[in-house]
């Protein structure tokens, strides 16, 4: 009887490739396509991963600024994600935008059942929402989200805004001042973008 054609072949030619990581995603839709989940989706596909992109607001914005925003319920954020993650085992979770507080304390929820799952949080500049939505947004996120954050972004200024909100030293906040900040409240590490250079003498 003849050999099967495969029968020489290599172990390694026999194995199917691996399946690619899974990654969640809990951000808005920008309709600009530059941040939010489209900007996700297309960072994580680069990376050899696959997306997860779980709705959270849809913001309004043009290719400048921020005009405002339509959250989706909490429930529904909540339901997006509980369905896939009763199908699919994720290797990462990441955090932008969430909308509102409530939407905050709903996805700490999920993110605590999957503790040992890494998650990057990203936060962007919020300057743009109405003071009664910002501040309790900003406390849950820092109450619920940085402790179980494995690695936090985002602008000098902005996390400066956050972290420090005290701020009012000349000399503007380190990196590692705003790590230190942000590990007293359990994250680990923080990647700090758009921070000024001392001019050149």
């Amino acid at each position: 009887n003849p050999e099967p054609q495969d029968a020489e072949a290599p172990p390694e030619a026999q194995q199917e490739p691996a399946a690619p990581a899974c990654v969640m995603s809990f951000n808005v839709n920008d309709p600009s396509g530059v941040t939010g989940l489209a900007g996700d989706v297309a960072t994580i596909a680069a990376m050899g991963a696959h997306p997860l992109p779980v709705l959270t607001s849809i913001v309004m914005r043009d290719t400048a600024e921020v005009f405002d925003h339509h959250p989706i319920d909490e429930e529904a954020v909540i339901e997006q994600a509980r369905t896939i993650l009763e199908d699919v085992t994720v290797a990462g979770f990441k955090v932008g935008f969430l909308g509102t507080a409530d939407t905050v304390s709903a996805v700490a929820e999920i993110l605590s059942d999957y503790a040992e799952t890494p998650l990057v949080a990203y936060m962007p500049d919020l300057s743009w929402l109405d003071e009664d939505q910002q501040l309790p947004y900003l406390e849950a996120y820092r109450e619920l989200i940085l402790p179980a954050t494995e690695v936090l972004v985002g602008n000098h200024k902005t996390l400066t805004d956050f972290l420090l909100p005290e701020w009012d030293n000349e000399r503007p906040a380190s990196p590692r001042e705003l790590a230190v900040a942000a590990a007293e409240h359990g994250t680990r590490f923080v990647l700090v973008t758009g921070v000024m250079l001392p001019a050149a003498k």
